[in-house]
């Protein structure tokens, strides 16, 4: 009877290290087909051939995804023609890599536009010279001043029109009109400032006046 389950236990031990490599590809998680199985050399862990073919065209120097252990060589059932052996042989990745049966990994590059860095720099910053909350934005929600993470203002919008207000005298025309085209984002701001500090100024001086006749 002792010998009878040792028997056992040893057809287990050897059904499943036979059937190791046929297991689970860690690249894209799915069961590896028999005659797409690739071991890496030096390591012996297994891989879809499709899978870690595509990882190493992404990197300099191929390595293995879970020791880390740089290949050079896979041992595959695929050769470069296409046609499939019932044994493993060793083959280069170089050679693989131009396989007429290999789709290469494709990367696309996306351009990040500074425009929307302006729009959430304007809604954090209210459009005011004046205010000054921290040296950089923290999250989605915050920012940091002074090595502290605070919580985002509530945005109001700009009040300081340079028409509005009931004690403001009707501004004379400057210069020629400045075309719409020709005005980028950053000149609308200043111009905006300019204009509500002399819109600020002209009031001052009119409150001046007021008082300078009551004296009188």
């Amino acid at each position: 009877m002792k010998g009878t389950c040792t028997a056992v236990v040893e057809d287990i031990n050897q059904v499943g290290t036979t059937n190791d490599h046929h297991g689970i590809c860690a690249i894209c998680l799915n069961k590896i087909v028999l005659q797409e199985t690739a071991l890496v050399k030096g390591c012996e862990h297994a891989y879809c051939v499709n899978c870690i073919l595509k990882w190493a065209s992404y990197k300099t120097e191929a390595t293995c995804p879970q020791c880390k252990n740089p290949f050079e060589f896979l041992n595959i059932h695929r050769a470069l023609d296409g046609s499939i052996y019932d044994y493993m042989f060793e083959e280069s990745v170089c050679l693989l890599l131009r396989a007429s049966w290999f789709t290469p990994l494709v990367v696309i590059e996306r351009e990040e536009d500074d425009d929307d860095e302006e729009d959430l720099d304007d809604v954090y910053l209210g459009g005011s010279s004046s205010l000054r909350l921290g040296n950089r934005r923290w999250g989605d929600n915050g920012y940091v001043r002074g090595g502290r993470q605070e919580a985002r203002p509530v945005y109001r919008p700009n009040v300081q029109d340079p028409g509005a207000g009931p004690s403001r005298q009707p501004k004379k025309k400057e210069g020629p009109p400045v075309k719409e085209a020709a005005v980028g984002r950053r000149a609308k701001r200043a111009m905006k400032r300019e204009a509500a500090d002399k819109a600020a100024a002209a009031k001052h001086q009119q409150h001046l006046v007021r008082l300078g006749r009551v004296q009188i």
